[in-house]
């Protein structure tokens, strides 16, 4: 249930970029989620919205885009986009080691899909 941590993490850096700049609501938070955080979006989603209540987040839209992982294989060299073992459960081979879609090895480096980052906020800002 890191999916809370997470939450407030958004809720903090928000909360710091609205005060450094007059903020009297936000309206929308836009997060780039990795594949490889294992975050999943609809709790994450419902996280957010425990964690801003009372503040200017409250009602905020949490918009969350995905970032496909990457792997690099030790191997055969291949760089590019995991792909989730086809024998598993999908509920299981996104936690199953990432093996080479090329090869199959399982000599390979997360290169991408680690991401977590708020990219913008949209907000109303307080009159002088």
């Amino acid at each position: 249930m890191h999916e809370l941590s997470a939450a407030l993490s958004i809720v903090e850096t928000v909360l710091q970029a609205a005060r450094e700049h007059n903020v009297k609501r936000v309206t929308r938070v836009n997060v780039e989620v990795g594949e490889f955080t294992f975050l999943v979006p609809e709790q994450l989603r419902f996280n957010f919205e425990i964690a801003s209540q009372k503040t200017v987040l409250e009602g905020a839209e949490l918009n969350i885009t995905m970032v496909k992982g990457r792997l690099h294989c030790n191997e055969c060299g291949f760089e590019g986009e995991s792909e989730p073992d086809p024998s598993l459960p999908p509920q299981i081979a996104v936690f199953a080691p990432m093996k080479c879609p090329r090869c199959g090895s399982s000599a390979t480096e997360i290169t991408g899909g680690k991401e977590f980052f708020v990219t913008d906020i949209e907000a109303e800002v307080a009159e002088s």
